[in-house]
């Protein structure tokens, strides 16, 4: 089959040399997009031989009187015949951005005609905050974004069907990724009606501009006023509650700190007295002295061994209305153990002294 397919194009080359064949209209410049198809037509005078299509100069498919001789699936063609002339149409189906390339029809005897392919890419279109409601006369900003587009699409406004003049909006493009492109679109509106906000995009590729659609409501003055007055409302009511919740809170913790504070100190105030109800009595060169007395009761005393009664109690004596204190009798055993200690050092203890009670003899 390949040798009668080369026979048949060299016949055709051979034929073509002794005919005087004239490419009429070559292809055009075509915008397709990704993955659709995209068709090319090359018309000649008749007769004709053989017509042979090439990209970048590699012949993808090649047309004789019998037929096309296709190599690739990709690759298709299809005719259009009239007395004087012949059409050829190839069809690139499925495009693919690595066929942004050059397209060229070529006959024997009349050199060749070219175009070109450009294959391109449309994104999603849409506002980046959907507008409902705007104040009258209050100037409103209106986004539209264009993202992942290929090449950066042109982008457009209308309101209420009429343009909009490219001086109430900006446009900015950036580069998202080697072969696609984002465009930002800012209108700023006035509007004193209710208004149909049209953003559109254009690329060649698209056969009408991709559109996006945004209806706003133009409410009055008062109503927004209104509406902030009651938001106002709730916060002057809110607010004061929500301080009023802490102070006492506040409060609350606070009281309960002082009390906890006072309890600690009664405590610490008991064991010292506990502590100095404990401390005994200690016998000096001047008599009984004590080092911790006790309130409770009189009998916590303590006396030296030698003594077997309190002898420096008083007394009185019979005749009551005399009031004369009378000295008890000191024994004779006491005397000498007074002797003795009147030489000794005295006593201290290493604490502090809370209370002294000396008798004197």
């Amino acid at each position: 089959m390949v040798a009668v397919t080369t026979h048949l194009v060299l016949f055709s080359l051979s034929l073509g040399v002794c005919l005087s064949t004239t490419i009429i209209a070559g292809p055009k410049d075509a915008f397709v997009l990704l993955n659709a198809d995209a068709a090319f037509n090359c018309t000649v005078s008749v007769p004709w031989s053989v017509i042979i299509w090439l990209m970048d100069s590699r012949p993808i498919l090649t047309v004789v009187g019998e037929g096309p001789i296709i190599t690739d699936p990709q690759f298709g063609q299809q005719n259009y015949s009239t007395e004087t002339t012949f059409t050829s149409e190839l069809i690139i189906s499925s495009v693919t951005m690595k066929e942004n390339m050059t397209v060229r029809c070529s006959i024997q005897t009349d050199g060749y005609k070219e175009a070109f392919l450009f294959v391109q890419v449309d994104g999603p279109l849409y506002f980046e905050k959907m507008i409902s409601s705007v104040v009258v006369n209050h100037a409103t900003d209106v986004v539209c974004k264009a993202e992942g587009w290929n090449p950066a699409p042109t982008i457009s406004w209308k309101n209420n069907g009429t343009m909009v003049d490219s001086k109430m909006y900006n446009t900015t493009t950036q580069q998202s990724s080697e072969n696609l492109y984002n465009t930002i679109s800012i209108l700023n509106l006035t509007l004193s009606a209710n208004a149909k906000i049209i953003c559109l995009a254009e690329i060649k590729a698209l056969p009408q501009p991709k559109s996006a659609e945004l209806s706003i409501t133009v409410k009055p003055f008062l109503t927004f006023t209104a509406g902030m007055d009651q938001t106002w409302l709730i916060i002057a009511i809110v607010v004061p509650i929500v301080v009023a919740i802490l102070l006492i809170i506040l409060i609350i913790v606070i009281v309960i700190c002082i009390r906890r504070r006072k309890q600690d100190e009664t405590s610490y105030q008991n064991e010292l007295k506990k502590m100095s109800m404990k401390k005994p009595f200690e016998t000096t060169a001047d008599g009984v002295e004590n080092m911790g007395m006790s309130t409770e009761s009189v009998y916590d005393l303590q006396y030296p061994s030698g003594l077997t009664s309190p002898y420096w109690i008083n007394t009185w004596s019979e005749d009551k209305s005399s009031n004369i204190l009378e000295t008890p009798t000191i024994p004779a055993d006491y005397r000498e153990v007074q002797r003795k200690t009147q030489n000794e050092p005295t006593k201290f203890p290493w604490y502090p002294q809370k209370t002294r009670h000396v008798t004197a003899v």
